[in-house]
C-alpha cells in the first residue's frame, strides 16, 4: 500500500524563526505558553515532517513506475530458497486464492529439467452470468535461460512488468528458454467442450501467421485433448520451437510448431489475452525472484 498523500497547511511552514502565527492552533498555544523558542522548534518540527512525507511519497511514486533499485523481490517474500547457480530459488509454494490449488515452487513439467513457478491464476467461465471455476493454472521457466532473456528487465517490480507489454510479447516470442503451463482442472469438462474451447483462440491465431495450413496444425493439435476429470492436469510445454502437450496420465505428443508454440502463449500473455487480464497478469508475479542470491 502506498502512503496516503498528506497536505500541510501553508501557516506551518510559512512563518519566520520566533514569529507567532494566529491561523496555526497548535502554534498560538505552544507560542502562547513557552513564547519565540517554542514557535521555533514547532514550526522547525513540522517542516521537518513534512520533508520526510515528501521523500517518502517520492519514492514510492518511483517504485510504482515499475523500475525499482536492486530489484523488487526480497527471498522472504518466497521462503528460505535453496540456492543453484549462483541465485536462490523460491521454496515456498504458490497458492492460488480462490480455488484455494497449491503450485510447488518448481517442477520437471515434461522432462527430467528443473522449472521455476513464476504465478498461478484461476481461468473462469461465465455463464448466464454466473462464473464457473474452470481450472487452476500455473506458470512454470527455466530459470537460467530466462535469466539470460529477460535481463533488460530485472529492476523492475512486479506492478511494472504487469502493464508492461514488450516484456509480455519477449515471454512469448523468445524460443530461447523453457515454458511450462501447468493446467488443474476443478471441474470435469468434455472432449468436446475442451477442443472447442483451444480451437476457438488458436485457430484465429494460427490463421493470421500459416493461412489455412494454420487450420490443418490447429486440427491435429487438438485431436490430442481427451476428457479431463476434476484433479487431473492437462500440460503445455514450449521449448525451442516445440510445443509438447500431456493429458492427464497419457503419454506426451510433440508438435514441432513455433508458430503453435507462439500461439499457445498469446492466449495468456498476448495484447488481447483469451483468458483475460487478470490471469495474464498473475502468471508473471514471481518473475523479479529470478534474480535473487
Amino acid at each position: 500500500p502506498r502512503p496516503d498523500t498528506m497536505s500541510m497547511e501553508e501557516p506551518l511552514l510559512g512563518g519566520k524563526p520566533g514569529e507567532k502565527d494566529n491561523s496555526s492552533t497548535a502554534g498560538s498555544i505552544l507560542c502562547c505558553l513557552k513564547g519565540t523558542d517554542a514557535c521555533s522548534f514547532t514550526y522547525g518540527f513540522f517542516a521537518g515532517a513534512f520533508a520526510i512525507l515528501v521523500a517518502q511519497a517520492l519514492f514510492w511514486a518511483f517504485q510504482s513506475n515499475g523500475a525499482t533499485s536492486g530489484g523488487a523481490a526480497s527471498i522472504g517474500d518466497y521462503g528460505d530458497g535453496v540456492v543453484r547457480s549462483g541465485y536462490r530459488w523460491p521454496t515456498k509454494p504458490m497458492i492460488e486464492p480462490i480455488s484455494k490449488k497449491k503450485f510447488s515452487a518448481e517442477a520437471k513439467g515434461l522432462n527430467s529439467e528443473l522449472n521455476m513457478l513464476m504465478g498461478v491464476a484461476l481461468r473462469q467461465k461465465k455463464v448466464v452470468g454466473v462464473n464457473f471455476k474452470v481450472y487452476a493454472v500455473g506458470f512454470y521457466v527455466d530459470p537460467v535461460g530466462a535469466r539470460r532473456t529477460l535481463r533488460k528487465f530485472r529492476d523492475y517490480s512486479p506492478a511494472g512488468l504487469k502493464k508492461n507489454q514488450e516484456f509480455y510479447d519477449v515471454v512469448t516470442n523468445a524460443f530461447s528458454f523453457r515454458k511450462v503451463l501447468e493446467l488443474s482442472f476443478l471441474r470435469s469438462v468434455g472432449r468436446d467442450k475442451l477442443r472447442d474451447t483451444f480451437n476457438e483462440g488458436l485457430v484465429v491465431r494460427m490463421r493470421a501467421l500459416l493461412g489455412s495450413k494454420g487450420d490443418a496444425i490447429t486440427e491435429e493439435f487438438i485431436s490430442v485433448f481427451e476428457d479431463v476429470k476434476a484433479g487431473q492436469k492437462l500440460i503445455f510445454a514450449m521449448d525451442k520451437g516445440v510445443i509438447s502437450v500431456k493429458v492427464h496420465n497419457k503419454a506426451p505428443v510433440k508438435f514441432a510448431s513455433s508458430e503453435l508454440a507462439h500461439s499457445m502463449l498469446d492466449l495468456y500473455f498476448g495484447k488481447n489475452p483469451t483468458v483475460g487480464e487478470e490471469v495474464k497478469e498473475n502468471l508473471i508475479e514471481r518473475f523479479p525472484a529470478l534474480w535473487i542470491k
